[in-house]
Formats: structure tokens, C-alpha cells, sequence
């Protein structure tokens, strides 16, 4: 993005603007800054203030019918803090995925695996699903390794207590009380951050791999235009592009609605291609040419194709950890 400072400081306070006056409306999914869009095609050389709907709603009589129905609080302003507003549209749903009707086919990232490693399944045993283990990291206090994925990976219910047990592969993969190789440590939710960790029980080792990737070499922030990779339970190894920063998402979790800050926005790199799906939340974001960890993947949308993951090192100091690298 390479803002100089001024800049980056107007794009916050035009977020915090942004933030405040709609992302409570009820259409509204997820404010961020990033690349705008015109017809359907993404403007490599603008930046906006992006305000995410879950429907386009056209001004005149059916904006108006919608804001009297409370579907919306009214047309979006076509700039805010001095910044372009584009709205792109996504609805957002969280990528663990709970309750398959039908048991998954079990390909080797939903295996037991023995050394573990980012990318397999993973998830609170007490919870019928699967998601991702996004990485192995450092606890900077005693130095002991532990698992990081997202909060509703590895606590998921807002009863859980630290010590619950998590399983490896997670239940919705045939998982059982014999699979538990971590317990629930803490989480960052109370940080509006979707991610936590947990402690390794000793029953099986944890190494810094990503599964058919590369180990993690370090930390970084994403930009738009980084290109990025991730290994996941679901959707394996896929490619993206930084689309937009610095995001605010709203979320609902075990029916509870919560604000999610440092959200990045990944979008395909062509028409044709996915990001993520549903059993994907955990997964790492690597920047591809460094193999830097940039994101927690947690969200995404289908139509249009694009993923959501919450910035790295807010995560690593809310939990008070370290990248293993």
C-alpha cells in the first residue's frame, strides 16, 4: 500500500468514521480499506473506504421501501473522511464447519496425523465438525509449543472452559476422546479477535510445517496486492490476492453478534479460482513469496469468491504468543 504516514492516519480516522456510523446497519457485513469496484472488476490503482452489503439495494423506491422495512438505515455517503466509498457486496458466514449431514470423505489432512502440522483437521471435541490447525507457536512465558486456530475452532461454545479437550482429527472427521492431543488454553475474543490456542498434551508432537506447503519463516502485514497462499482441512492449498486492511466484519457466534477488527480481505487471483470454504477457519495466510504468516483465515463468502482472515500480529500479542519459526 506503502502510505505515508499522514495518509495512514486519515484512512484510520475514516475507518473510525466508517465504523460508527454504519456498521451497525443491518445490511452492512464489513467495513474496510482497500481496492474499489467498478462493474464487477477490481481497480488496481484506487484505494476507497469499502462498506460490505449483503444486498445491493438501488436508490430511489427501493431503498427507501428497504429503510422503512429496516433492511437498511439508508443510502451509504459516496465519500467519508475525504476517502471514495465503494460497496461491494458479500455475505460472510464463518469457515468452520459443524454438523456435516454427511461424513466427509477423508483425505489425509482429515487423518490422524503424527508429527502435526498447520493445515490438518482440528476442533473443540466437543463440537461435531472439522476445521483447520492453522500453526504451531510459542508461549512467551514458558516457551511450551501450542496449537493456534480460531476461537470457533477451538472453543466454539461460549460455556467452554480452559482444559477442554481438543481433538486431532476433529470429531466431524471421526475424531474421538483418543485423538486429544491438546487442551483449551485462552482465547482473544474479549480482544475482538476470532482465535485462540491450546496446550499440547504430550500425546503427539507438533512441528512448524504448513501440509504440502513450507514451514512458517516468520511474521509480516498484509498489504493490498500481497500475493497469498494457505493450506487448509477443506479446500487445500489455494492462492489469493490482498484486496482490502484494516477491516471491521460483524459476526454471529452461537447466537451471539460480535465485531471482529483487523480484518483482511483476500479475493481470487482470477474469475475461476477459490480461496477457502467452509472447514477452512484456522488456516495460516502466508505472504507466497516469503512464507511469512499474515492472517488467521476465518470467514469467507462464495458468491462473490473471497476469504477472510484477521491480521496476525494483534492475534500473537493478544495471546501472548510467538510465531514458531
Amino acid at each position: 500500500m506503502n502510505l505515508d504516514i499522514k495518509t495512514l492516519m486519515r484512512v484510520r480516522q475514516a475507518l473510525r468514521e466508517a465504523v460508527r456510523g454504519w456498521i451497525y446497519d443491518p445490511n452492512v457485513r464489513l467495513i474496510d480499506f482497500g481496492w474499489p469496484e467498478h462493474g464487477g472488476t477490481v481497480v488496481e490503482d484506487q484505494l476507497a473506504i469499502r462498506v460490505h452489503v449483503a444486498e445491493k439495494i438501488k436508490q430511489g423506491p427501493a431503498l427507501e421501501a428497504a429503510t422503512q422495512k429496516g433492511i437498511t438505515r439508508g443510502q451509504i455517503p459516496g465519500t467519508i473522511g475525504g476517502f471514495p466509498v465503494d460497496v461491494p457486496q458479500g455475505a460472510y458466514r464463518l469457515h468452520g464447519w459443524w454438523d456435516p449431514p454427511v461424513p466427509p470423505p477423508a483425505p489425509p489432512r482429515a487423518r490422524r496425523s503424527e508429527p502435526m502440522r498447520g493445515g490438518i483437521s482440528v476442533a473443540n471435541g466437543r463440537i461435531r465438525g472439522y476445521a483447520t490447525l492453522g500453526g504451531m507457536v510459542i508461549d512467551r512465558e514458558t516457551g511450551a509449543k501450542m496449537i493456534l486456530s480460531n476461537w470457533h475452532v477451538l472453543v466454539g461454545l461460549w460455556h467452554a472452559r480452559p482444559g477442554w479437550p481438543i481433538y486431532q482429527p476433529a470429531q466431524g472427521d471421526g475424531g474421538t476422546a483418543a485423538d486429544t492431543v491438546a487442551t483449551l488454553s485462552r482465547d482473544a475474543m474479549a480482544a475482538n479477535l476470532d482465535a485462540a490456542v491450546a496446550e499440547l498434551t504430550g500425546a503427539r508432537t507438533l512441528i512448524n510445517d504448513q501440509f504440502d506447503l513450507a514451514p512458517v519463516k516468520g511474521v509480516d502485514w498484509a498489504e493490498p496486492g500481497m500475493a497469498v497462499i494457505k493450506s487448509g482441512r477443506a479446500s487445500g492449498i489455494t492462492r489469493g490476492r490482498v484486496a482490502g486492511v484494516e477491516g471491521t466484519a460483524r459476526m454471529s457466534y452461537s447466537g451471539v453478534r460480535r465485531l471482529i477488527r483487523n480484518v483482511i480481505t483476500i479475493d481470487p487471483r482470477d474469475a475461476l479460482s477459490q480461496v477457502s470454504t467452509g472447514g477452512d477457519s484456522g488456516s495460516f495466510w502466508l505472504e507466497e513469496e516469503t512464507m511469512n504468516v499474515v492472517g488467521l483465515h476465518f470467514a469467507g463468502s462464495d458468491r462473490p469468491e473471497r476469504a477472510l482472515a484477521i491480521d496476525m500480529q494483534p492475534i500473537l500479542d493478544a495471546l501472548k504468543v510467538n510465531i514458531a519459526a
